[in-house]
């Protein structure tokens, strides 16, 4: 028998999550997620210890704690506590990077009714 206590359950998911480490910002794809803690791909190289910050739905600079990593995936525990699950699933605005589109039709890509005055 273990002495550890009884994992929170974990939900498959499909979310994003801008990961924070060491001042560097990458994008990240959480795999699983439960109320203390996620499964996200490695965006780099983390190592067991790490300290890092989550931003993932409407939740905000998470504090947490790599638990393991293996070649392609971490495991991440948020140490301030358990989170809102319904808060983390939220869509979240991601970085993008590149030029905005200003040439012909993409141009009017939110609006594909409005005319352009020029």
């Amino acid at each position: 028998m273990s002495d550890s206590p009884p994992r929170e359950p974990r939900s498959s998911v499909i979310l994003y999550a801008r990961i924070v480490h060491n001042d560097r910002a990458a994008e990240a794809r959480v795999r699983n997620l439960s109320a203390t803690g996620a499964c996200i791909d490695n965006p780099g190289k983390l190592q067991q210890g790490d300290r890092l910050s989550v931003t993932m739905g409407s939740l905000e600079d998470l504090p947490g704690e790599v638990m393991w990593t293996s070649a392609t995936l971490a495991g991440l525990h948020f140490t301030d506590g358990a989170i809102d699950l319904a808060e983390a699933r939220k869509p979240r605005e991601r970085a993008t990077s590149g030029a905005k589109a200003s040439a012909g039709w993409i141009r009017n890509i939110q609006d594909a009714y409005g005319r352009r005055n020029d």
